[in-house]
């Protein structure tokens, strides 16, 4: 006897309710169910209802910030199924969220990334985004990375990043490895190039976050799931600024991006940087206590924040969370 099915696939379910999260200002559910790989499997019956549990695979670098809390995670979502996707005799009552499990990395031939490589590819205290792209665009992809830069963002562009004295592909393969998240700039020559594939189905195999910028091509192929960014190269202040949002709203990349914000700030050099970082985290939530007061540090340390001062000193009013002490 075959199995009982649903009455509708996991793909239409988990559509629905990331959607109903999003609509509803929950993001990092919503993120946690577009990650997924899902399934619907039959649990038993009673009294003539079949019960089931949803099945959620979402990637390592996703599930290392749900599970401190994965409990609480997976009730939110079985209680929001139960709220949305009703059918009087099958009931989905229980959901299980893992992790997709790595697969093995051979050190024949694949050294580690050391300390040493990384200060190398990246700029300390920032937040590491591999730019993926075609080399007919590497000068307007060089003014982006420069945008990127001021909003706490090290970019990794291959034809400026990489030493001429190093075997460029295992250097490429490092920043690979080491780097937070990865932009694939999607112009269209981006799908004949030999290596831009390869770059994106690495960091698929990684799990790490990918934002396909569209810049004249669709996401295809393992992202054409995925949202994507519409920009334009001849823009790159806009399209930093949009890239880093982005990062702010996911859930495994939105707290080293605000991390690498507040250093940003500590380390702006003028007062149009100071402004751009501002804008970026009045538009954010989440920042830690650290953050927050390191945020209040600088806007009375660095003189460049001066024309920011007034607009930080109140979000960071708004958001800091009173002691104990002080609640009595």
């Amino acid at each position: 006897m075959s199995e009982p099915e649903f009455p509708v696939p996991a793909e239409r379910v988990i559509a629905t309710v990331a959607k109903l999260f999003q609509l509803q200002g929950q993001a990092d559910l919503a993120e946690v169910l577009a990650s997924a790989e899902a399934r619907i499997e039959a649990r038993g019956s009673d009294f003539g209802v079949m019960y089931y549990a949803l099945f959620l695979d979402v990637p390592v670098t996703l599930f290392a910030t749900i599970e401190p809390k994965l409990v609480d995670v997976e009730s939110r979502i079985r209680d929001k199924l139960q709220s949305a996707v009703r059918y009087p005799h099958d009931v989905l009552s229980e959901v299980v969220i893992s992790t997709i499990l790595e697969q093995p990395m051979s050190s024949v031939g694949r050294p580690e990334v050391g300390d040493a490589d990384a200060l190398r590819l990246w700029e300390p205290q920032t937040f590491r985004l591999f730019l993926s792209h075609v080399s007919v665009h590497k000068v307007a992809v060089s003014n982006l990375k420069g945008y990127l830069r001021t909003l706490g963002v090290s970019a990794f562009v291959a034809h400026e990043d990489i030493e001429p004295t190093l075997e460029w592909q295992t250097e490429i393969d490092f920043a690979l490895r080491s780097m937070h998240a990865m932009a694939a700039l999607l112009t269209p020559e981006f799908h004949s190039s030999n290596w831009t594939d390869q770059e994106v189905g690495v960091a698929v195999a990684r799990g790490a976050m990918i934002v396909p910028v569209k810049l004249g091509l669709d996401p295809y192929g393992f992202i054409a799931r995925q949202q994507a960014l519409t920009g334009d190269l001849t823009k790159p202040g806009p399209l930093a600024f949009a890239i880093a949002r982005v990062l702010l709203r996911q859930a495994a990349t939105g707290q080293p991006m605000r991390e690498a914000l507040a250093v940003a700030l500590e380390r702006a050099a003028s007062f149009a940087d100071a402004k751009s970082v501002a804008s970026l985290i009045e538009t954010s939530e989440g920042f830690t206590p650290d953050q927050l007061r390191r945020i209040g540090v600088s806007t009375e340390a660095n003189s460049q924040v001066y024309y920011a001062r007034e607009r930080l000193q109140r979000y960071v009013a708004e958001h800091v969370v009173p002691s104990p002490a002080h609640t009595r």
